[in-house]
Order: structure tokens, then C-alpha cells, then sequence
């Protein structure tokens, strides 16, 4: 039982509820439509590395799974191992994510950014050799997005466990990612 009620999709404001009720049936969002003002630009955030990314769906994904594992958090891996089922991803590339590094079943890149994820998950600042091992595989801007991207699911990872947000009772069926496209973008057309 989550330790904050879930709120009431009615006492919502219209553009939350609207929000809400595109987005795949996740008790995350349930509870993040509760925030008030942070909601719209929370999911905008989400959309924009999820879907508009520069980093490869795997790679982030891989990212979000190691953050899961190294955080303990339930939640985060029952619906990124989902995500990554879905988008293809081998079980063997799945259960690697908890595992000792490097692991032969990923990149080099993907190896660096398992290995940045891990020292940003223990330590407030990567160390030079980490973060220049990132950059031998991905540009400038990809380095940002992958450490944007580590901090975001620092932060869900927390806020998750904190909250004690409930699994869904239901196992959703897709990977959610077209529904948070869709319904941001019905959110900023909108806006105008």
C-alpha cells in the first residue's frame, strides 16, 4: 500500500486529468498527476529523452535497469524489464544489468555507461577515467542525456521507494512509450 493515497482523477485540474488519462495505466503517473505543477513538465521531461532521445533505446534502457538494480527498487525494474522485453531486448541482456561489469553481452559503449551509472549511483561526481570512457563512445551531447538520464531514475528510483508505489494488479501491454508521445504533445498543442 503506497504510503501517499493515490489521488482522485476528479480532483484534478482538467489538463492533469486529460494528462492522466492518455498515459498508460501506471500507479507512477497515478501518483505523479498528484504533484500539481510539476506533473506536465515531468512527463515533457520523460517524452523528450524516452522519445526524442539522442541515446539508443536499448542503451537507456539498460541505464534505467542498472540505476533499478543498484537503488533496490521493485517497481522501476518490474516495468523497465517490461519496457525492454517489449522492445526486443534478449533475457540475457536483461539479467545482465544486475551483474558485475563488463559484461560480454554489451558494448563498449554500453559498458562505459553501466559503469558511469554505477559510480553516479554511489558517488555525487563520476570519476575522469568513467566519464572519458563514456566519451570514447558517445558524443558530447550523448554524455549529457546519459547523465540526465541516470539522475532522473536516481530521483523515480527514490521517489518510487519513499511512496511505496504498488505494482499494477494488471501487467500493461505496451511499452507506454507511443501513449507518453501522444499525450504530451495533445498537452502542448493546448498550450499553442
Amino acid at each position: 500500500m503506497a504510503r501517499l493515497p493515490y489521488p482522485d482523477p476528479a480532483s484534478l485540474a482538467e489538463k492533469d486529468r486529460a494528462l492522466l488519462a492518455s498515459l498508460p495505466p501506471l500507479n507512477i503517473f497515478r501518483m505523479l498527476a498528484g504533484a500539481g505543477p510539476i506533473f506536465a513538465p515531468f512527463m515533457n521531461l520523460l517524452d523528450a529523452y524516452l522519445n526524442e532521445g539522442l541515446l539508443e533505446g536499448e542503451l537507456r534502457e539498460l541505464v534505467i535497469l542498472r540505476a533499478g538494480h543498484k537503488c533496490g527498487s521493485a517497481y522501476e525494474l518490474h516495468q523497465h524489464e517490461r519496457v525492454s522485453r517489449l522492445m526486443g531486448m534478449s533475457a540475457e541482456r536483461i539479467a545482465a544489468a544486475s551483474a558485475p561489469l563488463p559484461q560480454e553481452t554489451y558494448s563498449d559503449a554500453e559498458n562505459a555507461a553501466l559503469a558511469l551509472t554505477d559510480e553516479l549511483v554511489s558517488n555525487v561526481k563520476a570519476s575522469k577515467k568513467a566519464l572519458d570512457a563514456a566519451r570514447r563512445h558517445l558524443s558530447d551531447a550523448q554524455v549529457q542525456e546519459l547523465l540526465i538520464v541516470i539522475g532522473i531514475y536516481l530521483l523515480v528510483c527514490r521517489y518510487l521507494e519513499t511512496l511505496e508505489i504498488d505494482l499494477e494488479d494488471e501487467e500493461i501491454a505496451v511499452t507506454g512509450l507511443d501513449e507518453i508521445k501522444a499525450g504530451v504533445g495533445a498537452l502542448n498543442a493546448q498550450k499553442g
